[in-house]
């Protein structure tokens, strides 16, 4: 069911996108070069504004009336028809008719775009969004996996999996399931559990398989390391899944260039393994850092005889120093919330110390052999091959809150790669490269962070008003969320859209009142014209405020 004061959508996997993903190094190219995005496709949606929900389309034109005999309305982005509920029924309207194309009498359900679930006698099927039955009620279940790439359905306690498309991929046979991440950056692989079995299905085809592991990292170069279901363990995959290099090995690094470090017992050295498992670099390193197409980060093991040998170099494939030790510490080079570090292809940071507390950092290219910013950021990490995000010894701290606990962290600005500022460290705690490639999403430090977004040169396309942006690339759209609850009970509620370059379609903004007022994209206001009736007390500002 839907909250018709909020029109809102679970959020718990949501939650989990602001993790790093891996994978190959991005080419260089400037924000003028790129082709103009499209336009935005059409598409209808429901909105609430003060408690008052209605239908507008893409240019803020009103389908269904703020003021209307409607209980409920669906929070899909549809386009020729329109999800509504009147007397405990579902409606599928016409767009242009209003008139009804199909009556559901049960609940409906959040599944894939393009799908939802509805019920019938007590049971769930699929339904596309023009009223086609695209799989008969038989579930007890339905829900979105990964970040919308499959729908998981359940049968009693077990569990199955349907594509995208509608199509059923395996039956419910499976007590458990990974559900909660991004599957592309595992090759569309699920990992699942049958009894005391751990098993693979492949979205790309519905193949499924038993293995010796229980779940899989990121894929890179087209090999996974896959872990022993005691997480004790690891092994490599190809693609597929098929183990390449049998679960033994204490640890794994990410398999780059065609090499994979390993250590095969806790506190021995390690070294660099080919995707066939024959040893090509022997372990004498106590860190051996991803391959680049010249070298890897790697430090020898320690000599407590001459400690200012203990230092990080770069390596070839025979495990010859290419450059000589002179770092203190190596790391990857993407640059994640609270200074951590993910992997970026080709790159790794190089760490000198400053005095006994502190660090300065900077980026090493591994596929040209050579340091390409200098250690003297606080903070660093790679976007792009021409973009950089930084943080300097004056940079301002930001309050982010993680779990709860409030962290002071150094504000972060972007830079190109000869160091010019384009975004100055002063309001954003975070800054990454979108999945598409064309834009920086960045967030401030606020106890639910607002997102911007920015252009590859750093300017501001759009400012840190909603929680959470999200790019839609079938519509050619940018849609605004505010979050409201926290944790697995959070949920978002639309409150505005962008086409790709920023320009507002429409939004909810917030009036000196109190009250919520829909405008257009030139401003024009749509809904309430008249926001008196809809102004809130002092204390009930201060109530939804706090």
């Amino acid at each position: 069911m839907f909250c018709r004061s909020l029109l809102a959508a679970s959020v718990a996997a949501l939650l989990l996108s602001a993790c790093g993903s891996s994978g190959d190094k991005p080419a260089a190219a400037e924000p003028a070069a790129q082709a103009k995005p499209p336009a935005p496709a059409a598409f209808n949606v429901a909105l609430c504004v003060n408690d008052d929900c209605g239908v507008v389309d893409q240019a803020a034109n009103v389908l269904i009336p703020f003021k209307n005999d409607y209980d409920n309305f669906s929070p899909f982005l549809m386009k020729d028809t329109l999800l509504v509920q009147k007397d405990e029924q579902w409606l599928l309207l016409d767009a242009k008719t209003r008139q009804p194309i199909k009556t559901l009498s049960g609940d409906i359900y959040t599944v894939t775009p393009g799908y939802f679930g509805f019920e019938r006698d007590g049971k769930i099927g699929l339904m596309d969004y023009q009223g086609n039955e695209v799989v008969a009620p038989r579930f007890d279940s339905v829900f979105s996996g990964g970040e919308d790439q499959y729908i998981n359905y359940q049968v009693g306690e077990k569990s199955g999996v349907i594509d995208v498309h509608g199509k059923q991929l395996t039956d419910a046979v499976y007590d458990s399931m990974v559900v909660r991440e991004d599957l592309d950056t595992r090759g569309g692989l699920i990992t699942a559990d049958r009894g005391d079995q751990k098993w693979l299905i492949n979205l790309k085809d519905g193949s499924q398989k038993q293995v010796e592991y229980g779940s899989l990292g990121e894929i890179n170069d087209g090999h996974m390391v896959a872990a022993a279901p005691d997480h004790i363990r690891s092994g490599l995959t190809d693609a597929n899944g098929t183990l390449v290099v049998p679960v033994k090995y204490e640890w794994m690094g990410l398999p780059s260039e065609g090499l994979v470090a390993f250590r095969e017992k806790s506190a021995e050295p390690c070294g660099y393994m080919d995707y066939t498992g024959k040893v090509v670099i022997e372990p004498r390193f106590v860190q051996c850092e991803p391959f680049g197409k010249k070298g890897a980060l790697a430090k020898l093991q320690s000599d407590d005889s001459n400690p200012a040998k203990n230092k990080f170099g770069m390596i070839d494939r025979s495990g010859a120093w290419l450059v000589q030790p002179s770092y203190d510490a190596v790391g990857e080079a993407e640059h994640t919330l609270l200074g951590m570090l993910g992997h970026k292809q080709g790159y790794g940071s190089i760490f000198r110390q400053a005095d006994a507390f502190s660090y300065l950092s900077g980026i090493f290219d591994l596929d040209q052999g050579r340091e390409i910013i200098p250690a003297t950021y606080q903070q660093v990490g790679v976007l792009t091959p021409q973009r950089f995000v930084f943080s300097g010894a004056d940079a301002p701290k930001i309050n982010v809150s993680i779990l709860g606990q409030v962290t002071p962290v150094p504000a972060l600005g972007v830079m190109d790669a000869a160091g010019k500022v384009l975004t100055k460290p002063e309001t954003f705690a975070d800054i990454r490269l979108d999945k598409t490639g064309r834009y920086l999403v960045a967030r401030d430090g606020e106890e639910q962070p607002h997102e911007a977004l920015l252009d590859l040169d750093g300017n501001q396309l759009i400012a840190p008003q909603w929680h959470e942006l999200h790019i839609d690339t079938q519509r050619n759209i940018i849609l605004g969320y505010d979050l409201r609850g926290t944790g697995d009970d959070a949920v978002r509620v639309m409150r505005a859209a962008y086409d790709l370059q920023g320009k507002t379609l429409f939004t909810v903004k917030h009036t000196d009142c109190g009250a919520d007022q829909l405008v257009d994209g030139s401003g024009k206001v749509i809904w309430p014209q008249d926001v008196k009736p809809y102004c809130k007390s002092a204390e009930q500002q201060a109530s939804t405020e706090g």
